[in-house]
């Protein structure tokens, strides 16, 4: 379904094109895109919800004398496209002259295997009894769990195109479904929440029974939890729980948050930024990421882009923009747009922490006595300047290497250099949620950190 562009944007494309260079601009640039996507929402037995929604259309970038103009539509007529162009020309005019803008050398280049032959096996009927099926499963689990404050089954099919005044021409298309479901655990009047995730790109990808079951155990295993004394312990973070503070590297490795000194990482490429087993790659070409694409938002591929190694800080993530104003770096194919209506921006594509060899019952041996973190709360709050963070956190006493009471509003504060650096060991167990991008973590074992409760 990839490469081959779309027979009618492509001559809408061209015709902007010619109709930009006539009007006086240098280079040029069509973004096509073409996406349908379907989310439902179950609650209670019943349908909550049901979006389905088509979306269409070309943003237009064009450059003359080191200015930029942009300009977006859904109206592909004649008279559509040529306001499309006028408008486009005007803001190229009026715009501050940057000598950093303009398109990138790099031409799209190989192709990713992004599509689920059979995504459109299942009706709208069938997938919406998914997500009515993920309900059931996540409340009929375990016994204290008989109710979830939703369940939900999306699914997208998504096309680009690309053109430009240099000769490119290039498409690719992807698909993606997943569900969730946050169940509700009760006794007596305390109630207490837990989450699961799956995911692929096709329906048919999904374990809904694995992600109910672990819905409901996460709530359920928290039934009870207390307040422990405050103390500066061992800390095990759960994948879902280390994605997040992954997660919130994003602007940090940033090369335009560097450039505008809003990055706690500006000035440190070589030097060590945490312990020597982190190692942190973004990888816009992985297998099983659901950010993976052939080419990024301005044409040039992705690839596999390796920030942290081995402790060490080895690059920041570039569109072309970024590099240029860099002046000796290369784009890393991470120019990101929401949509046609959006000039490219810089962002991660899959950004993993690497895994480690140990499992999580080993990671817990080591630590002995110390706290399993398996859900961070106020992630917002992490300044990307200071990387100082104060977090809530849910999870479980380990007492003897062995998960132990359930714990409640709790507090683990630091910075994240500190907490990159005091890593111990990263385990075996990846997983993937969503973030800035798509982001992987395994458990992590962190030496210390100061932990506030009662």
């Amino acid at each position: 379904m990839s490469g081959a562009p779309g027979l009618r944007f492509a001559e809408a494309a061209g015709r902007i094109l010619d109709g930009a260079v006539s009007g006086g601009a240098g280079d040029a640039e069509a973004y096509v895109h073409h996406g349908a996507e379907l989310t439902v929402k179950a609650f209670g037995g019943e349908v909550e919800s049901l979006t389905s929604a088509e979306s269409r259309g070309i943003g237009l970038r064009v450059f003359a004398d080191s200015r930029m103009g942009f300009a977006y539509t859904s109206d592909l007529s004649e008279e559509g496209l040529r306001r499309l162009v006028d408008t486009a020309l005007a803001a190229c005019r009026v715009n501050e002259p940057d000598e950093h803008a303009g398109l990138p050398d790099a031409v799209p280049n190989g192709d990713l295997d992004l599509v689920a032959a059979d995504f459109d096996a299942l009706s709208v009927e069938e997938r919406v009894a998914m997500a009515l099926e993920l309900e059931r499963l996540a409340t009929t689990a375990v016994p204290e769990v008989r109710r979830a404050s939703g369940a939900v089954y999306a699914d997208e099919r998504g096309r680009n195109e690309l053109y430009t005044t240099r000769g490119v021409a290039a498409a690719f298309e992807a698909t993606v479904a997943y569900g969730y479901v946050e169940t509700i655990a009760e006794r007596g009047e305390e109630m207490q929440a837990g989450m699961s995730f799956t995911y692929g790109r096709s329906a048919s990808a999904l374990d809904l029974a694995a992600c109910g079951r672990e819905a409901a155990e996460r709530a359920a295993g928290l039934l009870g939890a207390d307040r422990l004394p405050s103390r500066t312990v061992p800390v095990i973070f759960e994948p879902w729980a280390a994605a997040s503070l992954v997660g919130t590297l994003a602007s940090s490795i940033s090369a335009e948050a560097v450039q505008k000194g809003r990055s706690l990482l500006a000035g440190r490429i070589g030097e060590a930024v945490a312990a020597s087993c982190v190692t942190l790659v973004d990888d816009g070409r992985l297998r099983e990421g659901l950010a993976s694409r052939p080419w990024d938002a301005e044409g040039v591929p992705t690839q596999r882009t390796e920030v942290i190694g081995d402790g060490v800080l080895r690059s920041y993530l570039h569109n072309s923009y970024t590099a240029r104003r860099d002046g000796t770096a290369r784009s890393t194919g991470n120019a990101a747009r929401g949509s046609y209506r959006s000039t490219p921006e810089l962002g991660p594509t899959n950004l993993v922490l690497l895994p480690g060899t140990a499992g999580p019952e080993e990671l817990m041996a080591r630590m002995g006595d110390g706290i399993l973190v398996t859900d961070v709360h106020g992630l917002h709050t992490v300044n990307p300047v200071t990387g100082e963070f104060s977090l809530g956190i849910g999870g479980f006493a380990v007492e003897g290497g062995v998960r132990g009471a359930p714990i409640r509003e709790m507090t683990v504060a630091g910075t994240l250099l500190d907490l990159l650096g005091a890593v111990e060991a990263v385990g075996s167990d990846l997983r993937f949620t969503f973030g800035p991008g798509f982001v992987g973590a395994p458990s992590v074992l962190v030496r210390s950190l100061p932990v506030s409760g009662a």
